[in-house]
């Protein structure tokens, strides 16, 4: 009871510094100000707000995660979208600093990839369950082909090929993706069946994406399975809300008006409808304080009756 009792204080702190404004985690994400559709450019989602003053960083500039009350540790996913936050500010103001921080990133992601082309991305919060990420691999491999076209450097494209080719591995030889006859799910938690977090999906088809810019052969996957989670799409839509996860999680405010930003550029890069009906749909159901009222219960009892491991403080 005790150390149920204690995850659950310690859940509850996190929510006080997420909606105190003293969380990184749940910073507002809207769509992308720099992204090109057919050039690598700045990123498709907004993480500027993740650089500020208040992000730790330790001797070499690496961001770190707090994990509990005075541990701090490197969470591969908050590295890489730092990384990205800070080359959308580079492009923004074009001051040195944040190109030389999406620089520090990408050395520490070659440097910390294993042999596979993974990260050990839940590893750092202390998981028995997870280690690698489709998410951590998809964002990791973003920061790096941003890295290979404004360094001309090939080792930063060699490791985000190492990346997604990770990714795309099945669950089953030690990857993130499940396949099917006509599927390509990509997990940010990798089991199966598929948990399928919708907002990991969609960061890893964005890695997948940023590649087959520079190599075409990897449209493929890019197209496949950016068509399996448009045939999923109403799988994450509860009649009031936006799901989660295939799992029912209801997503929280934050994460809600992430989808609909993700769901945007989805539309943008595929120009497949379903993306842009569903976001308009999730954008009608944010209008309604009833809704997220009731979004916001259902979360309370999930998190409150759910088993959880890992918690982010900051």
């Amino acid at each position: 009871m005790g150390s149920w009792l204690n995850a659950k204080l310690t859940m509850f702190k996190r929510w006080f510094y997420i909606l105190s404004g003293k969380s990184n985690t749940a910073i507002k994400q809207d769509e992308g100000k720099f992204y090109k559709k057919d050039d690598i450019a700045g990123y498709y989602n907004n993480l500027m707000g993740k650089v500020n003053n208040e992000t730790p960083l330790d001797e070499n500039g690496i961001p770190l995660t707090q994990i509990g009350d005075n541990e701090f540790v490197h969470f591969p996913i908050a590295i890489f979208q730092y990384g990205l936050g800070s080359y959308d500010c580079y492009l923004a103001g074009k001051d040195n600093k944040y190109l030389d921080a999406l620089k520090k990133i990408a050395d520490w992601g070659v440097e910390n990839q294993d042999s596979r082309g993974a990260w050990d991305c839940f590893g750092p919060l202390k998981s028995s369950k997870y280690t690698v990420s489709s998410m951590g691999q998809g964002e990791g491999a973003s920061v790096l082909i941003r890295a290979y076209t404004a360094f001309n450097d090939k080792q930063y494209l060699n490791a985000a090929k190492k990346a997604v080719d990770f990714m795309l591995t099945e669950i089953s030889n030690g990857g993130t993706a499940i396949r099917n006859e006509d599927s390509l799910y990509l997990e940010e938690y990798p089991q199966n069946p598929p948990r399928s977090v919708m907002n990991g999906w969609i960061f890893s088809l964005f890695g997948i994406y940023d590649l087959s810019i520079v190599e075409k052969s990897y449209l493929d996957e890019f197209e496949l399975s950016s068509k399996t989670l448009s045939r999923t799409i109403d799988n994450y839509d509860n009649g009031y809300w936006s799901l989660y996860d295939l799992e029912k999680r209801v997503a929280s405010p934050a994460y809600h008006t992430l989808h609909i930003a993700l769901l945007n550029v989805m539309y943008d890069l595929t120009e497949d409808e379903t993306y842009k009906n569903k976001a308009e749909k999730f954008r009608r159901y944010e209008l309604k304080q009833l809704n997220k009222i009731r979004a916001i219960a259902k979360k309370l009892i999930q998190k409150l009756t759910e088993k959880s491991e890992m918690v982010v403080m900051k």
